[in-house]
């Protein structure tokens, strides 16, 4: 078995941008999600990170918890978080996940 040195390089599908890594890594993780697709030029302005008001008291359940199950605590930015770009009319509210790359 040969010890892998140097860099590895690879493309983002979505993006189109170029990875770069320290070997041994095999993979990379694209962060595009967190940027706008639909401003110009494309994946170049960021995005804010959306959590809705779902207060409990609107939902007429007071022993609620937020989304993410933490109760009264401040929200976790998670993979699963909605992003918003206000650039757009109606806004713009992203899905999309992180992109995993595969570095050669």
């Amino acid at each position: 078995m040969t010890a892998k040195v140097g860099y590895a390089r690879g493309v983002c599908p979505v993006c189109g941008r170029l990875l770069t890594r320290r070997r041994p890594a095999d993979h990379a993780v694209c962060d595009c999600y967190r940027f706008c697709p639909l401003c110009s030029p494309a994946y170049t302005v960021p995005m804010t990170p959306y959590a809705p008001d779902l207060t409990p008291s609107t939902y007429r359940n007071e022993v609620a918890q937020d989304v993410k199950g933490g109760g009264a605590e401040p929200p976790q930015w998670t993979i699963e978080t909605l992003y918003l770009c206000y650039n757009h009319t109606p806004p713009y509210y992203s899905k999309q996940k992180p992109i995993e790359v595969r570095l050669k």
